[in-house]
């Protein structure tokens, strides 16, 4: 058991990193989190005291995995292609917690930080889901119906009417976790000089008024029967 212990470790760990591990693992932890792109991320370790070693393996949803590490009895860090926005939050010698800054959308994935101490091997597993805020539009379309539009967001948003709306809203899945909602607001039976397109969304929340002038199209009685002239 030993060696095979030793063995995996070195296969996952920086040789010059690697001196000796204990043999005692716990059981890995596994926690959700999300941030929106464009934020920061803090991602801490198990608090153990005495450390010896710490891993930082990460494996993004999209492209090759990278490691952070840190060597307590050298003071010596490691970077293994983990790229600039993934960095120690502070000093690696007081805190190995992992900074992501800016978080974009390849920053998804599993990130598991590995503390080395006397007492054994503690694993923290986050897996990271990032959040894209839609872009958000607002118009009268051409009937002059109020029309609220939630762009490409992750996950899909959440739009409502003030007042409340018969409408049944579209969603475009683009494919890459993206989703686009469109919502017409087709009235309640009551007319209304105003609408309030009300947005939610897991990064955010927007509301926006918009007075729209419906068209109506009359009706003339000519020779022949009913005419309705063309809508323009």
């Amino acid at each position: 058991q030993r060696s095979q212990l030793r063995r995996a470790y070195e296969n996952n760990v920086p040789r010059h990193l690697f001196t000796r591990l204990s043999l005692s693992v716990s059981p890995p932890g596994n926690t959700k989190v999300s941030a929106a792109v464009g934020d920061s991320c803090v991602l801490s370790c198990p608090n153990k005291s005495d450390v010896f070693m710490v891993i930082w393996k990460i494996n993004p949803k999209t492209g090759g995995h990278c490691t952070l590490g840190y060597r307590a009895d050298l003071k010596q860090t490691n970077n293994t292609n983990c790229t600039e926005n993934m960095s120690w939050k502070w000093r690696t010698d007081h805190d190995p917690t992992l900074h992501i800054r800016p978080v974009g959308r390849a920053s998804e994935g599993n990130y598991t930080c590995e503390v080395v101490t006397e007492e054994g091997n503690f694993h923290l597993t986050y897996h990271l889901t990032v959040l894209v805020p839609p872009k958000l539009t607002v118009y009268c379309d051409s009937r002059g119906n109020p029309v609220c539009k939630a762009v490409a967001g992750k996950p899909a948003a959440q739009i409502r009417w003030a007042p409340e709306s018969y409408s049944s809203p579209e969603k475009e899945d683009h494919g890459d976790g993206t989703v686009t909602v469109l919502s017409t607001f087709m009235g309640n039976g009551t007319d209304v000089n105003s609408t309030t397109c009300l947005v939610s969304h897991a990064a955010m929340n927007h509301n926006q008024t918009i007075a729209c002038l419906s068209i109506s199209i009359p009706n003339y009685n000519l020779p022949g029967g009913l005419f309705q002239l063309p809508q323009n």
